[in-house]
């Protein structure tokens, strides 16, 4: 898992990103996966991003939650922030509960023009409260 990023120009807030134990995502407009951080691959047990970039990012989520994921995900894409709790296995099956924070990124002129998400495991507070 490459994840090393310079400190130059652009890539300070690249290297920002990627000190976040959180799983953070870029998604485009139509819900497709552009960026992850090295956080949220770790914690998704994801070892090549390229394997999953691209995918629609809902289509990583269990069948029962894929229509709250995606409704939060139309939400923000047209402006309004989210955020849900929900249940979903890593890419190596192992059994995870997420806050998950969707964040519409606003151009100067003002469209939206991608969606920050933000997942945080809480499996185990989750459990704690159980």
């Amino acid at each position: 898992m490459a994840c090393a990023v310079g400190l130059t120009g652009g890539n300070l807030a690249l290297a920002l990103l990627e000190q976040s134990e959180d799983c953070v995502k870029l998604l485009t407009l139509q819900g497709e996966l552009d960026y992850m951080n090295c956080g949220g691959m770790k914690a998704m047990e994801i070892t090549d991003f390229e394997e999953v970039k691209g995918q629609p990012w809902w289509s990583l989520w269990p069948a029962e939650h894929r229509d709250l994921v995606r409704e939060s995900f139309n939400r923000a894409a047209s402006g309004h922030e989210r955020q849900f709790t929900a249940d979903c296995p890593t890419a190596a099956g192992t059994p995870r509960r997420w806050s998950v924070h969707l964040k519409p990124l606003v151009a100067p002129a003002g469209p939206v023009v991608a969606v920050l998400c933000t997942s945080r495991d809480i499996t185990g507070v989750a459990q704690l409260a159980a």
